[in-house]
């Protein structure tokens, strides 16, 4: 501090002052510089790329296997992250409705999943219309702790030209 006082021609207190105006400062650009790093990685990445790295990174299920977990009434939580609005047209038996489970804060994401299913090792059969998010809400899962949650290949439309019973609300 003394090197400091001498070095700007300073008292004590106006040395410190600047000291930590100084250290806030270089803080707040190696955040910036460190975000805008991260930004610009993540930029780099097509919708594309980072659904296929997702589909490669998590488990899946055959909608033939879903039939199965349906028609045994086997220990399972269904999660369509459809819109509720297609929820309510038509659903798989027995599922639950979690729309726009893509994007959500982990922090969000496991208070909602809490509530669907409070045991974090539950097996979890996630789909969505066209097999774009539920690969994606997966991963997120997976992150936050659902170890077994898996999504349906496919989607609702391999669901529906497999000619598979739906519900409707």
């Amino acid at each position: 501090m003394d090197f400091l006082m001498r070095t700007i021609g300073c008292r004590r207190g106006e040395a410190r002052r600047r000291f930590r105006e100084m250290s806030i400062l270089a803080i707040s650009l190696l955040v910036l510089t460190l975000v805008g790093v991260t930004k610009a990685g993540a930029a780099e990445k097509t919708t594309d790329q980072l659904l296929e790295e997702a589909r490669a990174a998590v488990k899946s299920v055959s909608v033939e296997d879903v039939k199965g977990i349906v028609e045994r009434k086997e220990q399972a939580v269904l999660l369509d992250i459809r819109d509720m609005k297609q929820y309510r047209i038509d659903h798989i038996q027995g599922a639950q409705n979690m729309s726009r489970a893509v994007g959500l804060s982990p922090r969000i994401l496991e208070h909602h999943l809490k509530k669907i299913a409070p045991d974090k090792s539950a097996k979890i059969v996630v789909y969505c219309e066209f097999n774009t998010r539920s690969p994606l809400a997966v991963k997120e899962m997976n992150q936050i702790g659902y170890a077994n949650a898996a999504y349906m290949k496919g989607g609702m439309e391999a669901w529906k030209k497999a000619g598979y019973p739906l519900e409707k609300e």
